[in-house]
């Protein structure tokens, strides 16, 4: 597996908090329109939700994306490195 600078950990560790992040305030946002559509009595087709959804998700990972061809990694070098980082930083502090 490769490894990677400090610098370039620090970013891609970033990258993914940031990701979680805009996933969970999109769901909340798309979670609040929902219920306003629902208590209006609005209709949406469940292929626009879907196209939507999917969208959004695209827009999300664009960031991600970057970062990991920037970096030349792949999606599960990527996965393993902040698995392996996120279980030092857990070995370190306790």
């Amino acid at each position: 597996m490769r490894t990677l600078s400090p610098k370039d950990l620090d970013r891609l560790v970033r990258s993914h908090r940031n990701l979680k992040i805009s996933v969970w305030v999109v769901s909340a946002v798309m979670v609040g329109v929902l219920a306003l559509l629902i208590a209006n009595d609005l209709m949406l087709s469940p292929g626009c939700g879907a196209a939507v959804g999917v969208g959004i998700g695209a827009l999300l990972l664009i960031p991600q994306r970057q970062l990991l061809s920037e970096l030349g990694l792949s999606r599960q070098e990527a996965k393993q490195i902040l698995r392996d980082e996120r279980k030092r930083r857990r070995t370190a502090a306790g």
